[in-house]
């Protein structure tokens, strides 16, 4: 049985690092007998996907996902770096971490830097939100003059977001906050007027910060979600966790962890 402890280093940002110890003497790995280390990249505050529950322990649907798949490969242990979001992919680039799981997206310019799972996990439709009253805006086109908030220049949102407007001419302008809870206060002041997000994301706001905010329209993108690994160096770990990832959908496991964690099944289907 593997035990689990935490040691708290310090790289790039305050790093947690949950380590699972060496299998039992039947459970031999590559290197001596000892399980061999996978360093996943984490996050620790996009509830219900990574977060630290009342007792400081890392939890969450990627978590839940990524226990399953240790537990069925005594071959190897997983290790867990909690960082940013935006320093888990400069971790992976950099080779100081295995795996990025953070429902990484496709996307032309991460595509370029870092190699994608080829088995998608979940699904991530994502929508403009704009406040309750306005019924001026169901798409990017209805935004020349206004403006889109963002949180970051890392995460799909703001690549789709950026990409259109750049595409179009710049008709609207994009400005950003430091946390979600600023850019809806921006949208319900009225300093921003939309933003885009993954539709159970709205969702939650709406209940974590009682926003009064809705999707509108057809969804801006509609893309899946997938495991990132190290260009040069992760060609055989994406087979290993594209075949554990492919097992855990056939055998139902994905869809039982998105009804417990995600509120329903939201699981890729092939």
């Amino acid at each position: 049985m593997k035990k689990t402890g935490v040691l708290s280093v310090l790289l790039l940002t305050t790093v947690i690092v949950i380590a699972g110890a060496a299998g039992s003497s039947d459970n031999k790995g590559s290197s001596g007998g000892k399980p061999r280390e996978i360093i996943i990249g984490a996050g620790s505050a996009y509830n219900p996907y990574w977060f630290l529950d009342e007792n400081n322990q890392l939890t969450g649907f990627e978590k839940a996902v990524l226990d399953e798949i240790d537990a069925r490969h005594p071959e190897f242990t997983l290790t867990y770096q909690i960082y940013d979001f935006a320093n888990i992919l400069l971790s992976l680039e950099s080779g100081k971490i295995d795996v990025a799981v953070h429902q990484y997206e496709y996307n032309i310019e991460r595509d370029q830097k870092y190699l994608y799972g080829k088995v998608g996990y979940t699904t991530f439709p994502q929508y403009l939100a704009v406040r309750e009253e306005d019924n001026s805006i169901t798409s990017f086109e209805d935004l020349k003059g206004k403006t889109v908030v963002s949180t970051s220049t890392t995460n799909n949102s703001y690549y789709i977001t950026n990409k259109w407007n750049e595409d179009h001419g710049r008709p609207f302008t994009i400005i950003f906050e430091a946390t979600t809870a600023l850019a809806l206060e921006d949208i319900a002041t009225g300093r921003a007027d939309a933003m885009v997000s993954m539709i159970r994301n709205i969702e939650s706001y709406k209940k974590e910060y009682q926003a009064k905010i809705k999707a509108v329209g057809n969804p801006v993108d509609n893309s899946n979600t997938y495991y990132l690994f190290n260009k040069q160096t992760g060609e055989e770990l994406r087979r290993i966790f594209d075949a554990a990832l492919q097992e855990l959908k056939q055998d139902g496991t994905l869809v039982k962890l998105s009804h417990q964690w995600l509120g329903g099944d939201f699981i890729v289907k092939d």
